[in-house]
C-alpha cells in the first residue's frame, strides 16, 4: 500500500481516551472556557438547539497502530519552527507523572510512495534527545526537540517519547513548498463545538503553515483546559506547522508563563537585557519564503514588563524587513498580534489610542503589507488604511476572531470608512501565496440564527465568504519604507500613557468577557 500524495487524506492514530483526559474533558465541560455574546442571555423556549451535528468521519489511519504504551505517554503533539521554514521542524510535548522520563525525537525522511508498513516500521535514522522543564501550573513535563538538516523536498517521518515512558504514533510533515504555498490564519478558539467545528474544516483544507492569534484554549487558569486543547488539536497540530501569538486570555494563566512553557518559537529578533529568550518566545520572526512574519504581544501580556523591549525588537526587526524587500529577498511583510488595530465589533470601539498609534506608525514607516489579528469574535477585512482612514499605502487589516469561542455582533452603526468586508459567524483565513501575490479566501459558516441563543450554535456550512488579492509593493514604495531604525528616545518618549491605556485596554477586554 502507498502513500497518498495528499496530506489531508492521510490520518495517523490518536490515543485511547485515558481516564485522565475524561476527566479533564468531563470538567472543562462545565467550565467558562470562552468570552460570551457580550450581551446578557435570555431564556427562550421558541429556540430550540439544532440536532447534534455529526463528527467528520475520520481520515484513514495506518495499519498497524504505531503507538507503544507506557506509563509516561506523549501527549499534545505540535510541530513548529525555530530555525529555517525547509530544513528544521520542532516538535513540543507532555508527559504526566511527578518524574520526567528522558525523551527523544526520532525522525527520518522518505520517499512519497514508501510503503505504509515501512514509514512506520523501519528504524529512525536521527535521535535528538529532547529538553524538559516542569509544565507551568500542572504535575506534567513539557519537552521539547528539533529536528536539523532535514531533505527540504522530502516529508518528514517522526515520533516521539522513550522505552521508559513510551511511544507516541508515527506522525508526518510535508516538506515545505517554495513557489506556491498557502497558510491559515484565525484567532479566538476554544474546546466547545463551534471551535471543533472550524478545527475540523481547517483539516480539511490544504495549507503549510498554521497562524493563530491569540485566546486559544480560554484555560483562563484551569490548566487542564491547556490539556484538552491540546489533545483535540494534535491530529492537526502533530502535522502542520503552528506558530501562534499570545492573547489577553492567555495572561489569566501565570501572566502568560502558561504561553511560553507549551509552545516553542524562534528566539526575540534582538538579544535581550533581560536574559535568554523564553523556548516560547511571545514575540519573535520568522521567514516562510518570501513572506517575512513579525509575531507581537501588542501588550497582551504588559504585566510581565517586557513591552518597552517589544517596542524596540518590532522597530528593528521591521526595519532591517523592508530594506532587505528593497533588496529582493521578500515580497511580503505580515504581522501578527491578536488585538486588533481597528474594529466595527459592538462594545469594542479602538481601545488603546496610544498603543495604536505608535504602532500604525511602525508598520506605515516600514511598509507593512497585512496586519493578522483576532480578539474581537467576527470577521472584518480593511482597505489598505492608516489612522482608521483608507490609504493605498497602507496596511491591509484581517480580523478573524472567529475561531470558534464565541459568535459577536457588529455595531449598530455600521462600518467605519476602512472596511470592505465583515461577516458574523466562525471561520478561518486562507492565504494562498505565490511570487509577488497573496490572494486570500474567508472560508465561513453562519450560525444559527443571530439570536443571543441561536448565535451558541452553527450547521457548520462552511463557504468562502469574502477573496480579495493583495499585490507585493512597486520597488518606489518599498525604496521610501526602507528606513533606518529609531531608538528608544523616539519609541519610549510616550511610554508611561502607552503602558496605562494598555493595562486599562486590558481590563476592559477581561470584563467584557464576562
Amino acid at each position: 500500500m502507498s502513500l497518498p500524495r495528499d496530506p489531508k487524506s492521510h490520518q495517523f492514530p490518536l490515543r485511547p481516551l485515558t481516564r485522565r483526559r475524561f476527566v479533564t474533558g468531563s470538567l472543562a465541560g462545565v467550565a467558562l472556557t470562552a468570552c460570551n455574546s457580550g450581551s446578557s442571555r435570555r431564556a427562550d423556549s421558541s429556540i430550540k438547539p439544532p440536532e447534534p451535528i455529526p463528527t467528520p468521519s475520520p481520515e484513514p489511519e495506518p495499519i498497524p497502530d504505531t503507538e507503544v504504551t507506557g506509563p509516561m505517554m506523549p501527549r499534545g503533539l505540535h510541530a513548529s519552527l525555530i530555525g529555517d521554514s525547509h530544513t528544521s521542524r520542532t516538535v513540543t510535548w507532555f508527559t504526566d507523572g511527578e518524574d520526567a522520563p528522558v525523551s527523544y525525537l526520532e525522525y527520518s525522511s522518505f520517499e512519497l510512495g514508501l510503503d505504509e508498513f515501512a514509514i512506520q516500521d523501519d528504524a529512525f535514522e536521527f535521535s535528538v534527545e529532547a529538553s524538559t522543564s516542569q509544565t507551568t501550573g500542572i504535575e506534567s513535563y513539557t519537552h521539547r526537540a528539533s529536528a536539523e538538516g532535514i531533505d527540504p523536498d522530502r516529508p518528514l517521518r517522526y515520533r516521539v517519547g522513550s522505552d521508559e515512558g513510551g511511544w507516541s504514533a508515527v506522525y508526518i510533515v510535508m516538506p515545505s513548498p517554495r513557489d506556491e504555498w498557502s497558510f491559515i490564519h484565525f484567532g479566538d478558539h476554544g474546546t466547545g463545538e463551534l471551535a471543533q467545528l472550524v478545527t475540523a474544516e481547517v483539516m480539511r483544507t490544504p495549507a503549510d503553515l498554521l497562524m493563530l492569534a491569540g485566546d486559544l484554549s480560554y484555560a483562563n487558569g484551569d490548566q487542564p483546559v491547556w490539556d484538552l486543547w491540546f489533545e483535540q488539536m494534535q491530529p492537526l497540530l502533530a502535522r502542520r506547522i503552528t506558530m501562534a501569538a499570545p492573547g489577553n486570555h492567555e495572561q489569566k494563566d501565570f501572566g502568560g508563563d502558561t504561553f511560553k512553557n507549551r509552545f516553542t518559537h524562534p528566539p526575540k529578533p534582538l538579544t535581550s537585557s533581560f536574559g535568554p529568550s523564553d523556548p516560547g518566545s511571545t514575540f519573535y520572526s520568522f521567514d516562510f519564503n518570501r513572506v517575512h512574519f513579525l509575531v507581537t504581544t501588542a501588550g497582551a501580556l504588559i504585566g510581565d514588563g517586557t513591552l518597552p523591549e517589544e517596542l524596540l525588537n518590532i522597530e528593528a526587526d521591521l526595519a532591517s524587513a523592508a530594506l532587505r524587500r528593497l533588496r529582493g529577498e521578500i515580497d511580503f511583510i505580515i504581522v501578527m498580534q491578536h488585538f486588533t488595530i481597528w474594529t466595527d465589533q459592538l462594545d469594542r470601539s479602538p481601545a488603546n489610542f496610544s498603543l495604536v498609534a505608535l504602532e500604525e506608525n511602525i508598520f506605515m514607516r516600514y511598509g507593512v503589507d497585512i496586519v493578522i489579528v483576532g480578539h474581537d469574535h467576527v470577521y472584518q477585512r480593511s482597505a489598505p488604511m492608516f489612522l482608521g482612514l483608507p490609504n493605498p499605502l497602507g496596511y491591509v487589516q484581517m480580523m478573524v476572531g472567529t475561531g470558534g469561542a464565541s459568535i459577536r455582533l457588529f455595531d449598530d452603526d455600521g462600518p467605519q470608512i476602512w472596511s470592505e468586508s465583515t461577516f458574523v459567524g466562525i471561520g478561518f483565513a486562507h492565504y494562498k501565496v505565490s511570487k509577488g501575490k497573496i490572494k486570500i479566501d474567508y472560508i465561513g459558516a453562519p450560525p444559527l440564527d443571530m439570536s443571543d441563543v441561536g448565535r451558541e450554535y452553527s450547521q457548520g456550512n462552511f463557504d468562502v465568504l469574502d477573496s480579495v488579492e493583495i499585490n507585493a509593493k512597486s520597488i518606489l514604495a518599498c525604496s521610501q519604507c526602507a528606513m533606518p531604525a529609531r531608538g528608544p528616545e523616539i519609541l519610549m518618549h510616550n511610554f508611561e500613557a502607552i503602558a496605562a491605556h494598555t493595562r486599562d485596554r486590558n481590563r476592559r477586554a477581561l470584563l467584557h468577557c464576562g
